[in-house]
């Protein structure tokens, strides 16, 4: 059981059928062949902070770590590929489908219904998905997304896929 399985189940109601639901979404002939849920890596840090001096503090150390964190765990001009993902905390459903990679928001539960469509990029825009070897908070893999552009970004991937996941990462 995964750190995010472990998190559904102590605050949440049932999981949901996501190659029904999200297939239901996909274009006309696609269809879901793996999913995971993922937090971008070099997300957008931010937070409180006690006062106007602790707030402001706060605000840039936050700034600080999410530009450290960016530069290590995305790559690419803007308007690149990477850039197009999601970058806030998440978490957020990645979905390699036979046509597409595409990234879902299903609330911070995994399991709200409709889904949000965030983004989708071709697979064949896809250079590779590949396991970095490093692990997050939680023991979690962090994989690397590269795309043809050149750009890439890291993901944790909290629901700890299995070799299904990868087998089918591998032919991107």
């Amino acid at each position: 059981m995964g750190l995010m399985d472990k998190y559904k189940a102590l605050f949440t109601g049932p999981a949901i059928d996501v190659a029904s639901e999200i297939g239901k979404l996909l274009p006309d002939g696609d269809r879901v062949l793996v999913h995971c849920q993922v937090i971008p890596s070099g997300f957008k840090r931010g937070g409180g902070g006690v006062g106007v001096d602790g707030r402001l503090m706060n605000l840039v150390t936050s700034a600080v770590e999410t530009a450290v964190s960016r530069s290590q765990h995305i790559g690419g001009e803007e308007g690149s590929t990477a850039r197009s993902l999601p970058n806030e905390a998440g978490p957020y459903l990645m979905v390699i489908s036979e046509q597409n990679l595409s990234m879902w928001d299903l609330g911070m539960t995994g399991n709200q219904l409709p889904a949000e469509h965030l983004v989708t990029v071709p697979r064949s825009q896809v250079a590779s998905i590949v396991d970095t070897g490093k692990t997050a908070q939680g023991g979690v893999p962090v994989a690397r997304l590269t795309f043809a552009d050149g750009s890439f970004a890291d993901q944790r991937l909290i629901s700890k896929p299995g070799p299904d996941f990868w087998a089918v990462a591998s032919t991107v």
